[in-house]
């Protein structure tokens, strides 16, 4: 089976589990990541902002989906949702680094601030 057939299939079929579990995160994730192996940036944010509010405390549920509304062009709201993903506890500062769904915002203020006071703080000696 080639790949794209694949994922297509794999998604038709979390697509109809979804239908009758709604609130399976892991239904929710793996839908989600394979909207977005295919470029379907309104369905993964879909899931990816159900998932938010299955789980408003995932760090990682935050985190995915500031870079779905990074992708979008929403600066401000990217920024608010990393921002509460790293409140939360997410510390992956290399993934943030080399994440490419977070170059649209890579410019931002808030986002260079954000990164300057919970990562790039020297310790005191």
């Amino acid at each position: 089976m080639e790949t794209n057939s694949y994922v297509e299939f794999c998604t038709r079929f979390y697509e109809g589990l979804y239908h009758h579990r709604r609130n399976d995160l892991s239904v929710i994730q793996i839908l989600s990541n394979l909207y977005a192996l295919q470029g379907d940036q309104k369905n993964s944010f879909k899931m990816d902002r159900r998932h938010v509010r299955l789980e408003p405390l995932n760090p990682i549920a935050h985190y995915n989906l500031a870079c779905d509304l990074s992708l979008q062009g929403k600066e401000t709201e990217a920024v608010e949702s990393l921002e509460t993903a790293v409140a939360l506890g997410y510390n992956d500062l290399q993934w943030i680094y080399d994440d490419i769904d977070l170059d649209p915002i890579r410019k931002n203020k808030k986002f260079k601030a954000l990164l300057a006071d919970r990562f790039l703080k020297t310790s005191p000696k």
